[in-house]
């Protein structure tokens, strides 16, 4: 491990030049010269952790490094076939898993599976990994746009909904949020050309927005946001094949995307930094490029529009 002084200082400036911080290599070098150590065995014993996307990518790997810790898992998604998948990869490790079927971008299911969770025991950590990148515009049986009825809608309605009987939320959001403002005049992508992967990260950058204003109302469950850098997943692969072959070895995997989530969920309640957005294990900036940070007064905007598009279901 390298004195504090230079483990930050190398931090700052893997930050600073973008691809190796987001890359494989963030992890490499930071894990080493930060003395990053694995959570100990049994810290999330007798536990229960939600995964939302947990059937691929990186909510499997949250959902399986979770279990390896002695949580109870709890996977959520939409194919039953690939969620049974991950229940038995956790249960061949002696780990305890459960599947929900749910499409988060059908508000109906997400309150039954919100008022299904309330129901069991307290939730320790629910982890909102669910995505959608969709190359057209889809919308909900509400009408609302099903990119971000599934990243921005259905896990503050989650929250909102489950509350104390949660300790911590955490939120799944993405690096390419920095390159992205909020339009809140057309979140829908009505007036304007649909483009996925803009709309994709308008909703990623929602989600800090929507963390940050949580913990600046003090709310329950204390929510944090991270990003888990450029990782291959069949969301990466599928929807940005440019983007993955020139990347290639460079891409995490699945395990490091997952690991600052995994991280963050055996943290002690009283180190987490409510409305921060982590990276590598460490809280960063959420603004990278000019003009893309959302005032206070879009932030509550914002707010209201996500409260009343949960009352839609």
């Amino acid at each position: 491990m390298a004195p504090a002084p230079l483990a930050r200082t190398v931090d700052a400036l893997l930050e600073l030049a973008v691809v190796p911080s987001f890359s494989r290599l963030g992890p490499a070098i930071r894990g080493p010269l930060a003395g990053w150590t694995e959570p100990p065995d049994g810290a999330l014993a007798g536990r229960r952790v939600v995964v939302t996307g947990a059937t691929s990518g990186i909510g499997a790997a949250i959902a399986r490094a979770t279990a390896a810790l002695g949580a109870e898992v709890v996977l959520v998604g939409r194919s039953t076939e690939r969620g049974a998948e991950v229940r038995r990869s956790i249960e061949s490790a002696d780990g305890t898993a459960t599947f929900r079927r749910c499409d988060l971008s059908e508000l109906d299911q997400v309150q039954d599976l919100a008022d299904e969770l309330a129901a069991g025991p307290p939730i320790h950590a629910l982890v909102h990994d669910a995505g959608a990148l969709l190359d057209r515009r889809r919308t909900s049986s509400t009408g609302v746009e099903v990119t971000w009825a599934t990243m921005v809608v259905a896990p503050h309605l989650l929250d909102r909904r489950l509350g104390e009987h949660v300790d911590r939320a955490i939120w799944m959001s993405s690096g390419g949020m920095y390159l992205q403002a909020l339009d809140l005049d057309d979140w829908a992508w009505e007036r304007r050309p649909w483009d996925g992967t803009r709309a994709y990260a308008q909703a990623k950058r929602a989600q800090v927005d929507l963390v940050a204003e949580a913990a600046e109302r003090g709310e329950h469950p204390v929510a944090v946001a991270m990003h888990p850098g450029w990782a291959a997943t069949p969301g990466v692969t599928d929807s940005l094949p440019g983007f993955a072959r020139a990347m290639g070895p460079l891409l995490r995997t699945a395990e490091q995307g997952a690991d600052t989530a995994t991280w963050l969920a055996s943290l002690p309640h009283e180190e987490l930094r409510p409305g921060a957005l982590y990276l590598d294990r460490r809280a960063r900036g959420t603004v990278r490029w000019p003009g893309t940070a959302t005032s206070p007064a879009d932030r509550a905007r914002l707010r209201a529009l996500v409260d009343d598009q949960t009352r839609r279901g």
